[in-house]
């Protein structure tokens, strides 16, 4: 399935546009990973000068576990927040016979 992370930044004590970085590991920066798998959307609302910064991962797979952090900069102020992701299979339909499963062809 697809997932979608939300981050909201309040920017009314701050004097321009935040910058977020999405980051998996300890180092690994996910801004140069976006297309199909990973993408990546931001918004702004004049009325309450609230950033809105989403990352979505597109059908998850199991190499989409581990620890992400999020981090937000605006000149000397910085904060950051982490999750952590695991990644567990579908239920899949039993099938009716198990030989199906190996037949030869």
């Amino acid at each position: 399935k697809d997932i979608t992370f939300v981050s909201k930044v309040d920017s009314s004590a701050l004097t321009r546009k935040p910058v977020m970085k999405w980051v998996k590991g300890k180092w690994l920066d996910l801004s140069s990973k976006a297309g199909k798998h990973l993408q990546f959307k931001e918004s702004y609302d004049r009325n309450t000068k609230i950033y809105t910064y989403e990352m979505s991962i597109i059908k998850v797979v199991d190499g989409d576990a581990g620890g992400y952090r999020c981090e937000v900069t605006d000149k000397d102020k910085c904060d950051s927040c982490t999750f952590e992701v695991s990644v567990q299979a579908a239920q899949e339909d039993q099938q009716d016979n198990i030989l199906e499963a190996f037949k030869r062809s």
